[in-house]
């Protein structure tokens, strides 16, 4: 039976934080391949700051030449609001029918999970992965995962980086080295993006 990890997010800009949580996920969890992609529309953020297909290029930069992953367009092909429900659905037509979908997702994003759509029905179409993030206790975590069943908990060393910072740091001329990789970086500065 073939694992495919499913690694969304807005990726406004991807950073080494991203590249590390999904390649250490994927090696706990064992998984086949992991699709990493970028959001289409994200229902929780109103606006982004670099577009679908600057955000795509990044994703593409950032894990080109990783073992195991590939880089998906599929929620921009689904158009609209990107809902995780659609996205699993649609993947699964594409997908051998005895194919079992991990979704992993960020420390952050499982107290805010029974507020996505449908989420029951991800937490029965899907495994769903939490990932620990730097200032999120791994206990309350679990606790909340108990509460929620169904969703699996990874105590991983991830590096305390997020989005909102860089685009800030980009903004005010400051130096992005250790967060980015160089050919993101590179791509930053080539495409003048998040200067404010």
């Amino acid at each position: 039976m073939s694992k495919v990890g499913i690694f969304g997010g807005t990726f406004d800009p991807v950073h080494i934080g991203h590249v590390e949580l999904a390649k250490q996920a994927a090696k706990d969890l064992k998984l086949s391949e992991t699709l990493v992609i970028p959001a289409g529309e994200s229902p929780f953020k109103d606006i982004t700051c670099a577009s679908f297909r600057q955000r795509f290029e990044m994703v593409k930069l950032a894990f080109d030449g990783i073992p195991g992953f590939a880089v998906s367009d599929i929620e921009k092909k689904l158009g609209g609001k990107s809902y995780t429900i659609n996205t699993i659905r649609a993947l699964k037509e594409i997908y051998p029918q005895k194919t079992e979908f991990y979704l992993i997702i960020g420390g952050d994003q499982l107290f805010t999970l029974e507020k996505w759509f449908r989420y029951e029905a991800i937490l029965k179409e899907a495994h769903v992965v939490a990932v620990t993030r730097e200032g999120i206790n791994y206990t309350d975590m679990v606790e909340y995962a108990n509460e929620i069943g169904r969703v699996k908990v990874l105590d991983l060393k991830i590096p305390d980086v997020s989005s909102t910072h860089i685009r800030r740091i980009i903004a005010a001329g400051e130096d992005t080295e250790g967060l980015l990789c160089p050919a993101v970086h590179d791509y930053i500065v080539k495409e003048g993006l998040y200067r404010g």
